[in-house]
């Protein structure tokens, strides 16, 4: 059986912890496809985790709350654990900016192949498919045929298909119609267009969202989705991010997120505090208070090649007296 682990706690630190403990610890032993061979397997579960304050206890030193500059300029109160390197870098590297402000949404058009995506791009102006696309996989569009056309029941019955004194006409919008007598394609002069020549229209789910739960708070559609089914199956590194989820609850704005790939150690207290900020963001547009994150993970895995610093970090986090007594409980039933 494939181990499956659900984590409750009351802010992002302690299920940070808690859930490193449970995959290094009780976590399937398995390959990746970004292994070199002489890497050690990662460990991997499917995990849910719940944060039931999502913006209670940021990180603090000796009492007094820190703040993480941005190589931008920004400074953040940042939840988790100090000890997360990673977390830290992020920050400061300009994760916070990247996924609010989509500061680096440039680099999609103006860099190599180091930058094949970004949340931000994908959440607020989502495409099925986009010009840097073409470089991985090409389609072509068919042009729709006239009897496809003719025998839709639902344009029948909405009347976009008219008869005009001796044609069967089919409308579209602007005024523009084909004669259903004469193949599309030919009243328009091709029959195949290549996608990548076509701009389509930006989608800002994170509007939507919010539009729909004003009008309807308790709406089970206020979602938004990164994944585009035309390429990203074909990317060497596609969006480990799948879905946004949100509801208002007893007055509080709840997020839940679907992730299909996540790296525990290095990259979920930094995803976590990007999505915690869309949270927060919402409901202050919706003027509600926050409720809780729920983070549900279809592979969180620990790269195998890692494993040796997290347990150095673990050991010197006991040593301060600073590891919760269920992690303390696992390294001694692990020894």
């Amino acid at each position: 059986m494939a181990k499956v682990f659900f984590v409750s706690k009351d802010n992002v630190r302690d299920a940070w912890l808690s859930a490193i403990g449970k995959v290094l610890f009780e976590g399937d032993e398995i390959k990746t496809e970004y292994d070199k061979l002489e890497d050690p397997p990662s460990k991997d579960a499917t995990v849910l985790i719940e944060i039931k304050k999502p913006m209670s206890k940021p990180i603090k030193r000796r009492d007094k709350l820190v703040k993480i500059k941005s190589k931008f300029g920004n400074s953040y109160e940042v939840y988790g654990c100090m000890a997360d390197t990673y977390l830290i870098g992020s920050i400061q590297s300009g994760y916070i900016e990247e996924i609010l402000e989509g500061i680096n949404d440039h680099f999609l058009y103006e860099s190599g192949l180091s930058f094949p995506y970004s949340y931000h791009d994908r959440v607020f102006n989502y495409v099925p498919y986009s010009l840097e696309d073409t470089i991985h996989m090409n389609y072509d569009v068919s042009i729709i045929d006239k009897d496809s056309v003719k025998r839709h029941q639902k344009l029948h019955e909405t009347d976009k298909i008219i008869k005009k004194e001796d044609s069967i006409i089919w409308k579209l919008k602007n005024g523009l119609e084909f004669d259903l007598g004469k193949e599309i394609s030919e009243q328009i002069g091709i029959d195949k267009i290549p996608i990548g020549i076509l701009n389509f229209p930006k989608v800002n789910q994170m509007e939507y969202i919010i539009n729909k739960l004003k009008e309807k708070p308790y709406s089970r559609r206020a979602q938004a989705i990164t994944w585009r089914p035309l390429i990203d199956p074909y990317h060497h590194d596609p969006p480990c991010l799948q879905r946004i989820w949100m509801r208002i609850k007893n007055e509080r704005l709840i997020m839940q997120t679907t992730w299909r790939s996540r790296d525990l150690f290095r990259a979920w207290e930094a995803n976590v505090n990007g999505m915690i900020r869309f949270q927060y963001m919402v409901a202050d547009r919706l003027g509600v208070e926050m409720g809780h994150y729920l983070d549900f993970s279809n592979s969180l895995h620990i790269y195998g090649n890692t494993i040796a610093e997290i347990k150095d970090i673990l050991t010197r986090m006991r040593n301060k007296d600073e590891l919760p007594e269920e992690v303390i409980r696992l390294i001694e039933n692990n020894k």
